[in-house]
């Protein structure tokens, strides 16, 4: 064995014995399609591949009838060769999609009836039976080598305690799989699901709504499943909307809402519930005949949608979270463990089906649980526990949820107290904050609103360590505990992040839960207007059962499903008439997964065809693990080294240069002479620096995109780096100027950088503000160093402390790597 080795556990199901191998050789990547499952005409129906990719080109362009008709028309003017192209109307188009219609199920419009007051209410509902559709991506050759069948449990091995420690990503690495399929007969393929539904409003002014059912299938892995291509989210169906002004907030309507939902959904889950009880024998796309039984292993939805698939009463319940028995005046008192009972689905379904229950006997019992009288549709679907599967939802319990209408709510609520120059100083030294690769600028955050989670979650990433000297515990108190709130906040965010969890990151979670709590339950001196009594202050007490039981948050985040929105909007803007929208959108979703179906053959064909080998060209700016770009023209060092007169650090540039070349790359056993460098010299200098990096969470690569230059996009940039020192020690500097240069026949890449110091204090020593907001101090050494480029390991976000002259912050919340790396190479700073 060697350390970090890898241990593959399969379920007793699969009839495979324990697998161990090394780093190097592990791999998670699905062999290709077998070439002989493939069609040499993967575009068929459609007569030809050309026909297909203009069918694609219109679809996508959202080109109506007449837009079509007029475009033929020119390409047949204009076409010289049109043995490949069949089209002439958009008749012919319309043809081609009828006949490619086979190639997914089709959305079969459904009528729904359900009883109100004295009347029957009738509802139009639009889908696709989930198992049918999820069937004909199981008889995909193309998917087929992407599916796993039966859990797992990965390892991997400590080279310091000699132990496996077990790791959890995708949903059959987790538990809830694992127990799932242990409950199956052996010779069952468990085929899992992820579902989503939200209403969103399709219309930007007026009110038109959509409710759309998205499906993904957890037995693909989550770049494809989260994608957007062929084997990712589908809509499965659209919910009717339940509407009407003069019933709206009354007891019996709301009841009457829920009952349609979930008969609305037992249209798409019917098969589903039929085949998890008896099985369904299938010959899956590697030619394998499997008997496959259904799960709903995963619910996904904002926090009001869990209210309607748990049946819950909502926030004002007596019990308002989906998951466990909270009191409503409890949600802030959170634990390392759950404090409070799971729900139980026999218990609510037993409550529903006693009849003995009468009048207000009966609504006093649920109200207790905080439910609704009404029957689950999730009840009739054998194995699935609606409670265990209803999932944590990073994007509106965090970003758009706890941060955004709460935390920061808080932090502008104090700022406008503050006055107008601090409101001004706050602005100015958030727009002071340096750029990083992949994270918002912001040029003020005392006032603005934001429209989209993501911007809530990028600012708080950096607003404690921007601001942190404006809300000092001298000038407000009840400031300073709101940053401290905030840092564990972050904290907690960047741990629930991790797309990949060890047993250690989710205990680290679980504690920093408890730290969580103990910094919000002084809410009361935060603000005597806002109770932190509130249901997305509580649900991240589940996240780590979420995790252990059903993989990393990454798949259970709405936001993968949220971004799909997006299209249907698209589509009800500019494909249809705004008239039995549902319809309409259906048909075009349709024609969306054909496509997306047909492109995959396609690729998929192409990549079994001999292809011309183009010779590798070696690059010579490649140096390991750097790439050297955006370079300029070779200049001499003589006018590198006039910059000394507007910038001293190029003060003997040259003569430093040499001093580095001749200690670093002369050995004293080549017995080279000491080489002086001459004036007329030539380097090539770059004002991009490309870092690809090993990720201490996920163990694969990642990239950094880092900028040197004096004028980067109006202004001038300078990057901060990580790099490393020896073999144990790595340092911080800010980069100054990068470039190649030719000594004893060799090119080497080097680095000119004002180094930092970090400032080693003992926990005992740090200031209690550096503690309580989590703040990694630096101070810059005096003058600047030459290293070697590729000693770069990171791209760094460092900034001004605008709190103490002469400091500088590193930022250790960017990204959930470096969040982990700091805490590996820098414990100092673990607080």
């Amino acid at each position: 064995l060697h350390a970090d080795d890898f241990l593959a556990v399969h379920h007793p199901h699969s009839e495979r014995p324990p697998t161990i191998c090394h780093f190097e050789d592990f791999s998670r990547e699905p062999p290709k399609p077998d070439p002989s499952k493939l069609s040499d005409r993967p575009w068929e129906p459609f007569q030809s591949q050309l026909d297909f990719e203009f069918a694609e080109f219109t679809l996508d362009a959202a080109l109506n009838q007449g837009q079509i008709d007029i475009l033929l028309k020119l390409i047949d003017r204009i076409a010289v060769n049109r043995t490949d192209f069949s089209f002439r109307s958009y008749g012919d188009v319309k043809g081609a999609w009828e006949a490619a219609s086979h190639m997914s199920p089709d959305y079969d419009e459904h009528e729904l009836k359900v009883g109100y007051k004295n009347e029957t209410r009738t509802f139009k509902m639009f889908c696709r039976p989930l198992f049918e559709w999820s069937l004909s991506l199981v008889a995909d050759p193309i998917l087929a080598p992407k599916f796993t069948w039966h859990a797992q449990r990965l390892f991997k091995l400590n080279g310091e305690t000699q132990t496996w420690e077990r790791f959890v990503d995708e949903p059959y690495t987790a538990d809830n799989w694992w127990d799932a399929e242990s409950h199956l007969p052996n010779y069952a393929s468990p085929l899992a699901y992820s579902v989503y539904a939200d209403k969103t409003r399709l219309s930007s002014f007026g009110s038109q709504k959509g409710y759309p059912i998205i499906a993904r299938i957890l037995n693909l892995p989550s770049n494809v499943r989260n994608g957007d291509g062929y084997g990712g989210g589908q809509v499965v169906g659209f919910l009717p909307i339940v509407e009407d002004e003069n019933e709206e907030g009354k007891k019996g309507f709301t009841t009457f809402k829920r009952a349609v939902w979930h008969k609305a959904f037992w249209i798409l889950l019917e098969n589903v519930a039929k085949w998890a009880k008896e099985g369904y024998n299938f010959q899956c796309g590697d030619g394998v005949w499997r008997i496959l039984f259904p799960m709903i292993l995963m619910l996904v939805a904002d926090y009001e949608e869990q209210a309607m698939m748990s049946l819950i009463r909502g926030p004002k319940g007596k019990c308002p979270c989906p998951v466990c028995l909270v009191p409503q005046d409890q949600q802030t008192n959170l634990g390392e463990v759950p404090l409070y009972p799971y729900r139980d689905s026999a218990v609510a379904q037993a409550l529903v089906e006693d009849s003995t229950l009468k009048g207000e006997e009966r609504e006093k019992k649920f109200k207790s649980l905080g439910l609704r009288p009404v029957e689950n549709v999730f009840w009739k679907i054998p194995g699935c526990d609606v409670y265990r599967a209803l999932s944590w939802d990073r994007l509106h319990a965090y970003h758009g949820g706890l941060f955004s209408d709460h935390l920061f709510d808080e932090f502008q609520e104090i700022v406008q107290e503050l006055g107008r120059d601090i409101l001004l100083q706050i602005n100015a030294q958030i727009d002071a904050m340096p750029s990083f690769s992949g994270l918002n600028h912001f040029s003020a955050a005392g006032s603005v609103k934001f429209a989209d989670g993501k911007k809530y979650q990028h600012i708080a990433k950096i607003i404690v360590q921007a601001i942190y000297n404006l809300l000092s515990l001298a000038k407000t108190k009840r400031g300073y505990l709101l940053l401290k709130c905030i840092r564990r906040y972050v904290i907690l965010d960047m741990l629930s992040g991790l797309e990949v969890h060890l047993e250690v990151t989710i205990r680290m979670f679980s504690s920093g839960l408890v730290r969580y709590k103990d910094a919000i339950q002084v809410g009361p001196r935060l603000s005597s207007s806002k109770s932190w009594n509130f249901p997305k202050n509580h649900s991240h007490q589940h996240l780590p059962s979420d995790i252990v039981g059903k993989g990393v948050s990454k798949g259970f985040n709405s936001k993968n499903s949220e971004k799909m929105h997006g299209i249907l909007k698209d589509i009800y803007s500019d494909q249809t008439n705004f008239k039995d929208v549902d319809a309409q959108i259906s048909r075009i979703e349709h024609h969306k997964s054909i496509v997306k179906i047909t492109r995959a053959r396609i690729e998929a064909y192409e990549d079994t065809l001999p292809k011309r080998e183009k010779p590798a060209k070696e690059d010579p700016f490649q140096f390991n693990q750097i790439h050297l770009g955006a370079r300029l023209h070779p200049a001499t060092l003589e006018k590198i080294e006039q910059r000394q007169t507007q910038d001293k650090d190029f003060t003997r540039f040259r003569l430093n240069l040499e001093e580095y070349l001749n200690s670093r790359y002369s050995s004293t056993r080549s017995h080279h002479a000491y080489l002086r460098l001459k004036p007329q010299q030539l380097m090539i200098e770059s004002r991009y620096l490309r870092v690809d990096y090993e990720s201490v969470v996920t163990w694969k690569q990642d990239t950094d995109h880092i900028r040197c230059s004096p004028l980067f996009q109006g202004a001038p940039r300078y990057d901060s780096v990580i790099y490393q020192v020896d073999d144990n020690t790595y340092g911080f500097a800010q980069l100054k100027c990068v470039f190649t240069f030719k000594f004893r026949g060799i090119h080497y890449p080097i680095a000119l950088i004002r180094p930092f110091e970090v400032v080693q204090l003992p926990r005992l020593v740090r200031s209690r503000t550096d503690q309580d907001l989590g703040l990694c101090r630096l101070r810059k050494k005096q003058g600047t160093s030459l290293i070697p480029a590729d000693s770069i390991t990171r791209a760094a976000l460092i900034t001004k402390d605008f709190g103490k002259d002469g400091d500088f912050l590193a930022i250790d919340t960017v990204d959930e790597d470096m969040f982990m790396r700091f805490r590996r190479d820098f414990p100092i700073w673990d607080t």
